[in-house]
């Protein structure tokens, strides 16, 4: 029995030199390395590409972001709740892009409490802007669930309203100072 295992170990010949298994032919590594590299670098361009169109897409104005979430929101019209919070959220991210306000990242009852809240919107849409955020978290904390389909849409009208008042002041503001400088 030791003797069958012995004798079934094959043996290399004597004379084969070493060289010959170092031996490589050149075109199979440069392949395997060519159907990995070129994905990758495929993959790479498109992700660069993707990254690189939605920084070059035109800026889109906080204005114009707000506006076009309004008329989705107006198409839908959610029960009040519904619409109150998503109403709110698009004011407040308005806000933190039109005025640089924080409002976005507080809770209603931060921000009310905050003096300098409301500080980047002209004076003439502070109000107004407080008493609708102020109106909006009522539905919100309330738990309204009716589908009011006019007050909904009223509010949307009145935010609609409200953002481009902002905007406009805003940009006549700005002209004014430039009139003011030079």
């Amino acid at each position: 029995m030791g003797n069958d295992i012995l004798q079934a170990i094959p043996t290399l010949e004597k004379d084969i030199p070493a060289d010959q298994f170092m031996v490589q032919e050149f075109w199979i590594p440069l392949a395997w390395a060519c159907g990995v590299l070129i994905p990758l670098a495929a993959l790479a361009a498109w992700w660069l590409y993707r990254r690189n169109a939605k920084k070059a897409a035109p800026g889109i104005t906080p204005l114009q972001e707000a506006l076009s979430a309004l008329d989705e929101l107006d198409a839908q019209l959610p029960p009040m709740r519904e619409c109150s919070l998503r109403l709110s959220m698009i004011l407040r991210t308005f806000l933190a892009g039109q005025t640089l306000d924080s409002a976005l990242y507080e809770t209603h009852e931060e921000f009310s409490q905050r003096m300098d809240s409301l500080s980047g919107v002209p004076q003439s849409c502070q109000l107004e802007t407080r008493d609708l955020l102020d109106h909006l978290a009522e539905f919100k904390y309330a738990g309204a669930t009716e589908h009011d389909v006019t007050r909904a849409h009223g509010l949307i009208v009145q935010a609609r309203d409200l953002v481009s008042r902002i905007d406009a002041t805003q940009k006549k503001e700005a002209e004014q100072q430039k009139e003011v400088a030079a």
